[in-house]
């Protein structure tokens, strides 16, 4: 089982790595885009820049569960000293099942978020589009990062190692 929730760890951050590329090249591609037309046609491209506002949400609140997965998040790592050697490994599961609750707080109230937008019909004034599709990326970025949590508490050899932090 342990295997299996690694694999599929593995995949859902591949497929979130390519997405938030994907949104940076859009970023890149929307605004040179704008800057070629702005110096050549005299107008910029109309929706270029909110499109590529639009992109780097994207691309950033991904990064939240990329970094998850990576073992990047700061915590406070004085209290570990506190605490004899051994007690390191149940302290980290309990953090896991702190952290996987609170994703998952966040998780149901970003779901009640965007289904506010979309009963009140919520749209961009610029590009005219209902801004619900974009804003799914918050309740997906919470409620993946429980997920994690809550699968690296049950299984502790698929946490990622701690990156050591200046």
């Amino acid at each position: 089982m342990e295997g299996v929730a690694r694999r599929v760890l593995d995949r859902v951050y591949n497929v979130e790595i390519f997405i938030a590329c994907l949104a940076f090249v859009l970023v890149a591609v929307a605004l040179i885009s704008d800057v070629l037309a702005r110096e050549l046609l005299g107008n910029g491209l109309f929706g270029a820049q909110k499109f590529a506002v639009f992109c780097t949400a994207v691309a950033g609140l991904l990064g939240f569960a990329v970094v998850v997965h990576s073992g990047g998040h700061l915590r406070v790592q004085a209290i570990d000293r506190l605490f004899p050697t051994e007690w390191h490994g149940t302290m980290a599961r309990i953090g896991d099942v702190i952290s996987a609750a609170i994703c998952l707080f966040f998780g149901i109230y970003a779901i009640e978020f965007v289904r506010s937008s979309i009963k009140l019909g919520e749209s961009d004034m610029v590009l005219e589009i209902p801004v619900w599709p974009i804003q799914l990326v918050l309740p997906y970025l919470f409620l993946m990062s429980a997920a994690r949590y809550a699968l690296y508490a049950a299984f502790p050899a698929i946490r990622p190692a701690e990156k050591d932090h200046e």
